[in-house]
């Protein structure tokens, strides 16, 4: 086994298209603690996590003749857990996990984070109030009132692409204005 320890990853997937169980356990061994740890930045569930990367590996070995197409063996790993993550997520095996922790966040939430919310909607209200008018309408269409591109450039006759456009310059205007505040740009 220890001469494994020092073949490359693309040498390792050649044995194991070969059928070669001793090199797919140095891969195994090589590469899952970092599948682990990111499936586990997702949804901080133990046996889930394990569980998506043993099928992650299973397929792999399943696969094994049709694998001529990986360039980077660990990069292919890594997003193929990711794209099991976001399965098992549609899935609503974390949802359900996922809402409890916000309802907790939520009865724990204070004055100073109430603060701080208020403070973000002053900063955005004053940064949309400073952008073009045309920007500005269609930035508020969007986050104001929930309307889809193409609804915003229906009402106001512009193409989808134009609206696209005004609503991307905003955000990154938006973001770079943010600074310390970054940290919630994903809910805007």
């Amino acid at each position: 086994m220890h001469e494994y320890n020092v073949i490359s990853d693309d040498k390792l997937v050649e044995l194991i298209r070969l059928e070669d169980h001793v090199a797919f356990q140095a891969l195994y061994q090589r590469h899952w603690s970092k599948l682990y740890q990111s499936a586990y930045n997702v949804c901080r569930d133990r046996e889930t996590c394990m569980d998506i990367c043993q099928e992650v590996f299973i397929w792999f070995w399943e696969h094994r003749n049709s694998l001529n197409f990986v360039s980077s063996v660990q990069g292919y790993l890594i997003a193929a857990v990711k794209y099991k993550m976001i399965n098992h997520i549609r899935k609503g095996k974390v949802k359900d996990n996922f809402v409890v922790n916000i309802k907790s966040l939520s009865e724990t939430y204070t004055i100073e984070g109430n603060i701080e919310v208020k403070e973000l909607e002053s900063i955005i209200r004053d940064f949309v109030n400073g952008l073009p008018d045309k920007c500005a309408e269609i930035f508020k269409m969007s986050r104001n009132e929930h309307l889809s591109n193409k609804e915003i450039a229906g009402k106001l006759g512009i193409s989808e692409k134009t609206v696209e456009n005004q609503i991307t310059i905003a955000l990154r205007k938006l973001k770079g204005a943010l600074g310390n505040f970054s940290c919630w740009f994903p809910f805007i």
